[in-house]
Formats: C-alpha cells, sequence, structure tokens
C-alpha cells in the first residue's frame, strides 16, 4: 500500500517526511480517480452511438430497432467504462511518476533521468 511505500528506507523518527509523501501519494491519487470519472463520463455517449451503429448496419434490417438500440447501449456503456478507465489512467499517469520520482528524490535514492 502508500504506506508502505513511503516509509521504506526512512529513519523511524521522520513522520513529517512520511505525511508529506503520503498527502502527495493521495493527492495524486485522487487526480487520476477524477481523471477516470470524468473519461467514463466522456466516453459513454461516444460509446453508445458507436455501437448503435455499428449494430445498425451489422443486423438493422434483420430485427427491430429496439433490439439495436437496446444492444447498442449495453455495449456502449460496457466499452465506455473500460476504455473510460483506460483513458484516464494513461492521461494522468505521469502525476503518479511525479509524485514517486519526488519522493525518491527527497529521500536520497537515484533519480532517473527521462
Amino acid at each position: 500500500m502508500s504506506s508502505e511505500i513511503a516509509t521504506t528506507g526512512q529513519p523511524a523518527g521522520d513522520e513529517d517526511a512520511f505525511e508529506a509523501s503520503l498527502a502527495a501519494e493521495r493527492s495524486a491519487e485522487r487526480s487520476v480517480m477524477r481523471s477516470v470519472a470524468k473519461m467514463i463520463v466522456m466516453s459513454i455517449p461516444i460509446g453508445i452511438a458507436f455501437f448503435i451503429g455499428l449494430l445498425a448496419v451489422a443486423i438493422g434490417g434483420d430485427v427491430s430497432w429496439w433490439v439495436v438500440v437496446g444492444l447498442g447501449s449495453l455495449l456502449g456503456l460496457i466499452g465506455a467504462g473500460l476504455f473510460g478507465m483506460l483513458a484516464g489512467v494513461v492521461l494522468h499517469s505521469e502525476t503518479l511518476d511525479a509524485v514517486d520520482h519526488d519522493v525518491d528524490v527527497a529521500h536520497g535514492g537515484a533519480a532517473e533521468v527521462h
């Protein structure tokens, strides 16, 4: 967990550094969660429209319209959840990397050059 990572290699009395690094990690995790939620909400209408259109082209003449809309909406929600999570994490992964880098440098670790 994040508290175990923050205490690795620290002296026993270094509570201020622990609290600061833990606060930075929590802030970065909240930022990523907000990004994931925003991306899921943004991708829901796109996913639903995409899958309804795809199903309309593929099987539109063979079934009733409500089957296409219902199945397209269900698949769109599933796709929006999956791709929204992926997009949210990918867009804000540098936030977690920056916190890990700052904590590592502050505690005497080797800084990686990107």
